[in-house]
């Protein structure tokens, strides 16, 4: 029995051979160039399945709040040439947000309603962007083998321990079980924990840079360690997120850099000429809304 599951586990071990693509230089900011029409198709299809489980919300003041700061957030290194489709989706108890291709963000009302200072829905909503940004909703080669090694593992031990005698057919549903979900931890999350904390480190900077008080991310992931809506599973060996203490503790580590670079920003922002004066109509209340009407999301 031990020779059979050791040769099951086998791929385990050849894990290390895949080369994953390097991790993001701290400070970066990925910058888009195009948006496949497959990609828009593909989040579109996504929208529409979620819409079954859960109502568009139709709530203006929140649907606005949430646009308005994935508006300041894409206009950073010019991300905002692409269109970014937003969706506030009904629901009063998930805190929760996701992006997929094609520029596709969707949060969840109870989430938008629960951080009521918008720097700690910046933290959510830049993570999401950068998860975008940083290609992490394409799957990457490395991911797709691994799935691939996992599931014929899960599938030959099953078949190995099927064929020596009715006693280990008993137990092979559960042998089965054991090693495909260890392969699972061992294989896949690891990586999927990996771009979270990046997707983290990218979204800190991205707010910094878009204007907003990076101190926010740790006060909300402050929030999260306490709130079990929001943390993470505490068996980390078979979760696909990092825990919300180990997540703050990143953060933390990046805080002073983010910090200077709000700063920063905030000073060239002041420092930059004011352009000669021109003629210029006085706005009106009509001609801020037909702008409002040209935002394409």
């Amino acid at each position: 029995m031990n020779r059979l599951l050791l040769l099951a586990l086998l791929p385990l071990y050849c894990a290390g051979c895949f080369a994953y693509r390097k991790p993001l230089p701290v400070g970066h900011i990925p910058e888009q160039t195009t948006v496949a029409n497959e990609d828009e198709q593909y989040g579109h299809e996504v929208l529409s399945q979620l819409s079954q489980r859960y109502p568009l919300d139709t709530d203006d003041k929140r649907i606005l709040r949430v646009r308005k700061i994935v508006e300041k957030l894409t206009s950073v290194r010019k991300n905002d040439q692409n269109i970014w489709h937003v969706y506030v989706l009904k629901d009063d108890e998930l805190k929760n947000a996701a992006a997929t291709r094609g520029n596709y963000i969707f949060v969840w009302s109870a989430l938008v309603d629960f951080l009521q200072d918008d720097d700690e829905l910046a933290t959510v909503l830049a993570h999401e962007i950068a998860h975008v940004l940083a290609r992490h909703v394409q799957p990457e080669p490395a991911i797709l083998i691994n799935q691939t090694i996992s599931q014929t593992a899960g599938s030959a031990t099953r078949q190995i321990l099927y064929g020596q005698s009715a006693g280990v057919a008993a137990i092979a549903g559960i042998a089965d079980y054991i090693i495909r979900q260890s392969l699972n931890a061992a294989l896949i999350n690891p990586q999927k924990q990996r771009l979270e904390l990046e997707a983290d480190q990218v979204g800190l900077f991205l707010m910094a840079e878009a204007d907003y008080d990076p101190e926010a991310a740790i006060d909300f992931w402050e929030k999260a360690v306490k709130d079990p809506d929001l943390n993470g599973s505490t068996l980390q060996f078979l979760s696909t997120h990092p825990s919300s203490e180990d997540r703050l503790e990143k953060l933390k580590g990046y805080l002073s850099e983010a910090k200077e670079r709000h700063q920063n920003e905030r000073t060239s922002f002041r420092k930059r000429p004011i352009p000669a004066a021109l003629p210029r109509e006085p706005r009106t209340k009509s001609s801020d809304s037909a702008r409002e009407d040209l935002v394409d999301w």
